[in-house]
């Protein structure tokens, strides 16, 4: 019976897919910017925080589509901080070319690799082996990846996607993370494998249309049916992810989510079934639902983004919470290094989080019909603490030139604090300490890539409450990665979205003096005989009375001259006469005259 539930699900999966391929032939795909990359997702948000474009971004996989679209329609002027993520993402958006054959490889090695991860794409086992090769067409996307660890081979993150008018639909699995936490995730993250199946995504994040929806702003959807390990207590269980992102405001990103485990051995499985779990009826499965938000706000010259995901068993019931406060901005004291960005995360994954009830242990992440709990192949789908967790994460990268990147965090706090045998980072109560430290850059031989390595040690300390004992594991890694591509005339690229963006050098607002006008001898307009001759005359004058308070013997006097407001000097202008004081210098003068001369014509 199983086996003929697993035939029908595989072959429904495969019915729809088909079926929506058939009708999708005119519409090119995008492929997504995955989970993993520190560097990207900095220089996302700082475009996305500085107001450049505006898209939701803590639904990952995000579609380069939407991100080059944006990009292309901004008119935003940026700062050389800015300008410096702009140029990265327009890079990386050029070697994400559509049509052609490419491949990738990667070796890892790790002792005593991470348990407890992060947004950060990390080491999971001793050693890994991955292979991955990818074939970009007009509308359509196949990717084939293969993973060996631990003695396993696995195909984990291999799909088949086309497009279909403004979605995406892709058959197979790929990485996602769900919220705006860098530490982790509530209810979807890279912590477990990602679970196969069928999944939908919007490519573009445009606002609706109708003015009575309009206020929503850019919003995403992502949708996944899955199916779970066949070997779990009850086999055939399916898996469903809906997350809704939007940006109802410049500054304040907002995400609905809702996962489910339903069906499954001995259970009802039908369209009924599927309707009582959206709508959360009772033994309807594992369900649950979560709100998170991202506010990004200034201070003077001071950035700052609050953040916040909250889940719970249907909407009021067993609720999990994360919060965080992350900053970033240039680095001006070193020429070697450009930005930074640092974060602060709590999290607790004890039911009932703000009341601190131990009586509430054990229910995070657990439901009685799905014994095996809210995990696939024995890890945590959520956040990688697990249940019952305690977790205080700060955490930093730096930025170098040649997108070099230093990356480190330092995490404590407490595991399974109730000692809950369903839990399997600990099987008791544990303080813990971690602390990471990395490093990330390519090498070349001369002008020849030779591949990108990521370095780094760490530190695991864990205090058994229970045994009062003590475990102390040292941690190093290094990944290489290396990447190939088998046919460099591209049918069509992202340039195509941005090859007209170019922002030239009086676009750039100069942060660190922000008062200082910059002019370029070409942005003066060409004066006739007559306008040149007044010209001279007048600069004469200035020149014989430059600066004729000078001699103001009354502090307060000569305060008062620099504060003369610009329309007042260009009134003075139009008359012949200039009061110049030691606050303007020949530069702002000369824009001024221009300015007064083109309104004269």
């Amino acid at each position: 019976m199983a086996v003929v539930k697993n035939f029908k699900f595989r072959f429904l999966l495969l019915f729809m897919f088909i079926l929506l391929s058939s009708q999708s032939q005119h519409v090119q795909a995008s492929p997504w910017a995955i989970p993993g990359n520190l560097i990207l997702r900095h220089d996302i948000q700082v475009l996305v925080d500085s107001g450049v474009i505006n898209i939701p971004i803590t639904t990952w996989p995000l579609a380069w589509g939407d991100i080059a679209y944006s990009l292309s329609k901004t008119e935003q002027e940026m700062t050389s901080f800015e300008l410096a993520s702009f140029q990265r993402i327009k890079e990386a958006l050029l070697k994400e070319e559509i049509g052609g054959i490419s491949a990738n490889t990667s070796l890892k090695f790790a002792k005593n690799p991470e348990t407890i991860t992060s947004f950060n794409d990390s080491v999971g086992a001793r050693s890994e082996i991955e292979g991955e090769s990818t074939y970009l067409g007009k509308n359509f996307a196949i990717n084939l990846h293969v993973k060996k660890a631990g003695g396993e081979t696995v195909f984990d993150e291999s799909y088949i996607a086309v497009a279909f008018d403004d979605y995406s639909i892709s058959l197979g699995s790929k990485k996602n993370w769900w919220g705006p936490g860098w530490g982790g995730s509530l209810i979807l993250s890279t912590n477990a494998n990602p679970i196969s199946g069928i999944s939908i995504e919007r490519n573009f994040s445009d606002p609706f249309e109708s003015k009575l929806l309009n206020w929503i702003g850019p919003w995403d959807l992502s949708l996944l049916l899955g199916e779970l390990e066949h070997s779990r207590t009850r086999s055939d269980a399916l898996f469903f992810g809906m997350r809704i992102g939007s940006r109802p405001l410049t500054n304040l990103e907002i995400g609905f989510s809702k996962t489910s485990l339903f069906c499954g051995e001995n259970r009802p499985c039908g369209f009924s079934s599927f309707s009582d779990m959206l709508l959360d009826k009772t033994d309807s499965g594992y369900n649950l639902s979560g709100f998170d938000f991202r506010s990004s706000h200034h201070i003077k010259n001071f950035p700052f983004v609050l953040y916040g995901q909250i889940i719970g068993e249907g909407i009021s019931d067993n609720h999990l919470g994360l919060f965080g406060l992350e900053t970033w901005g240039p680095i001006n004291d070193f020429d070697q290094l450009e930005s930074y960005r640092v974060f602060l995360e709590a999290a607790s994954t004890s039911c009932e989080f703000y009341n601190n009830d131990d009586s509430k242990y054990g229910c995070a992440y657990h439901d009685s019909l799905y014994p095996d709990g809210y995990r696939y192949e024995g890890v945590n789908i959520g956040h990688s603490a697990d249940g019952d967790a305690l977790v205080l994460t700060l955490g930093g990268i730096i930025v170098a030139q040649n997108s070099q990147l230093i990356k480190s965090s330092l995490s404590l706090g407490k595991l399974n604090r109730g000692s809950n045998y369903l839990y399997k980072v600990s099987q008791n109560n544990n303080d813990f300490f971690k602390f990471d430290l990395g490093y990330e850059f390519d090498l070349f031989w001369f002008d020849i890539l030779l591949g990108s390595f990521d370095v780094g040690l760490g530190l695991d300390v864990m205090k058994d409450k229970v045994n009062n004992t003590t475990q102390k594991d040292p941690r190093i890694y290094v990944s290489y990665s290396n990447s190939l591509d088998f046919n460099p005339k591209k049918v069509r690229d992202y340039s195509e979205y941005i090859a007209l963006i170019e922002v030239s050098e009086d676009e750039i607002i100069d942060e660190e003096q922000p008062s200082k006008i910059e002019i370029m001898a070409s942005d003066f307009i060409i004066f006739d005989e007559k306008n040149l001759s007044e010209l001279i005359t007048l600069i004469d004058k200035i020149s014989n009375e430059r600066n004729p308070y000078f001699g103001a013997q009354d502090k307060k006097e000569s305060t008062k001259i620099r504060e003369l407001p610009r329309q007042s000097m260009e009134n003075d202008l139009n008359s012949g006469i200039l009061l110049v004081s030691e606050q303007y210098d020949l530069t702002e003068i000369m824009l001024q005259l221009d300015q007064t001369i083109d309104k004269r014509n």
